[in-house]
């Protein structure tokens, strides 16, 4: 391993991060917690059949294709490098300090949209789990936000522990369903043409691309143990090995269990599959008994408060690196100082997720999705929008960075060019199937909200250039360890 430089140690003027706390089962762990397999296949895979209807698997299965061409391209990039804000540092080391900064920006963004998301998830599935009226999500809503600030801020290893056990505690409740329902054939029988364009409810080919955006949503996350490089011992190591177990985890749990949700409605019945928020509940009480579908409500509202904290501890970490360099204020860059966690950036993002929920929860929610979903659904989109993004631009910076970098890998450009190219392609399609045809209600306007704090961001960095160069100056150059020459021990590929 290489040494770590003494100028690349975080803390000095500002805070320092718990160094080597995390090892490889807690790096994985926050990977999984992340994914959130519980909430994503209770709560996404109706939103996914909105338009995917009976092709609702092949919209994971393309989703989990670019995934795995990125957690590819992730690995290449931890092997040589560990920082708190992963797709900050290595988009500037890649394609250079703006387009770093840019990745930083709508990572950070993407990151807080899933907080008031998740959390409005919590509170939907505790009332429904309770029986009272879903006008009460809010109460739930800060009530879990309270445990947040509390949980985010204690050390993190003490989470990470309560994340594995519920991650391993919601995914063998899901599979018992899947083994079940799929053993069961379920209502009609198998179906190879759930993987085909043929039973989609809105056009072929655009009602897949627009379903891959809550696809990948259910995905984002695989790669989040990389934001915590700098807090895990060995990081260029352990972090390969969590963003892998994640990802091939992440592909066939999902595809099996979409599969087991669209046989259990039949392909033929898209628009019933669409219509119920909650069909894998749905599926365990038809095939197993109500008793499992209260269990998969439990864990999926586990799940989903779970990532709740694990999205926003990604967003804070982002702002804390960036805050850490200069080109965000440097309050951000203070961390608690017994936890060692970045408290100021935590509590920002608290504020932030509060403010979102309320304005889409009431002034501007849809009657069609209701109040949760309509925090659900909407902060979903467009906190996946920014994400992909960040994805594409880390798929090409992949590209760019291995061939700066072939001199001490095996390079080859099937390897090191095709693979990022086939995940960049699949983000496009999603992109496109975003905007055309146009999304139902007030998804439409998500494409524009992503678009002004794209807008909004270039400004801030353009401001940057001009008045504070020596910031931007610093983007991408604080890391907790980094490897040269000795680092190429770790390719295989």
């Amino acid at each position: 391993m290489a040494k770590t430089s003494p100028d690349l140690i975080v803390g000095a003027a500002t805070g320092e991060l718990a160094h080597g706390s995390l090892r490889v089962w807690d790096a994985i762990a926050i990977s999984v917690s992340v994914l959130a397999p519980g909430m994503a296949m209770l709560l996404n895979v109706s939103g996914v059949a909105t338009t995917a209807g009976g092709s609702t698997p092949l919209a994971f299965v393309l989703g989990g294709i670019a995934c795995l061409a990125l957690a590819f391209v992730v690995i290449g990039f931890t092997r040589r490098m560990a920082s708190a804000g992963y797709a900050y540092t290595y988009a500037s080391r890649s394609l250079g300090r703006e387009a770093g900064f840019m990745a930083g920006w709508l990572y950070f963004f993407g990151f807080i949209c899933f907080v008031p998301m998740t959390m409005s998830g919590v509170g939907y599935l505790a009332t429904d789990l309770l029986g009272i009226g879903t006008g009460w999500w809010i109460a739930f809503f800060f009530l879990g936000m309270v445990l947040f600030v509390l949980l985010s801020v204690v050390r993190i290893k003490v989470t990470t522990r309560v994340q594995l056990i519920v991650g391993i505690a919601t995914v063998a409740i899901i599979v018992l369903v899947d083994l079940i329902t799929t053993a069961k054939g379920g209502i009609h029988g198998q179906a190879a043409g759930a993987f085909t364009f043929g039973h989609t409810l809105s056009g072929g080919f655009n009602g897949v691309f627009y379903g891959i955006i809550l696809g990948v949503t259910s995905y984002i996350g695989f790669e989040t143990a990389a934001d915590f490089g700098e807090e895990t011992a060995h990081p260029r190591r352990y972090i390969p090995i969590a963003v892998i177990v994640a990802t091939l985890f992440a592909v066939i749990f999902y595809v099996w269990t979409t599969y087991s949700e669209t046989i259990g409605f039949g392909v033929a019945n898209g628009s019933k599959f669409a219509a119920d928020p909650v069909a894998l509940q749905t599926i365990a009480n038809t095939f197993i008994g109500s008793w499992l579908g209260t269990l998969v409500l439990i864990g999926g509202m586990c799940s989903a408060f779970i990532v709740c904290v694990a999205c926003a501890t990604a967003a804070a970490r982002t702002l804390f690196a960036m805050g850490r360099e200069g080109v965000l204020p440097s309050a951000f860059a203070r961390t608690h100082p017994r936890f060692k966690t970045p408290v100021n950036a935590v509590l920002t993002v608290t504020i932030v997720s509060i403010l979102m929920a309320l304005l889409m929860g009431y002034p501007l929610y849809d009657s069609a999705f209701g109040r949760p979903f309509s925090n659900y659904y909407f902060w979903a989109t467009v906190g996946t929008l920014a994400i992909i993004v960040v994805y594409g631009m880390l798929c090409f910076g992949g590209i760019v960075f291995f061939y700066r970098t072939r001199a001490t890998r095996r390079w080859n450009p099937i390897v090191h060019v095709a693979v990022p190219l086939i995940g960049a392609a699949v983000f496009g399609a999603a992109l496109y199937g975003s905007i055309y045809p146009a999304p139902p209600g007030i998804l439409k306007w998500t494409p524009y909200v992503a678009g002004v704090w794209l807008v909004v961001g270039i400004g801030v960095l353009l401001w940057l250039r001009a008045r504070r160069p020596e910031s931007v100056a610093q983007i991408g150059s604080i890391l907790g360890e980094e490897g040269g020459v000795e680092a190429a021990v770790l390719d295989t590929a």
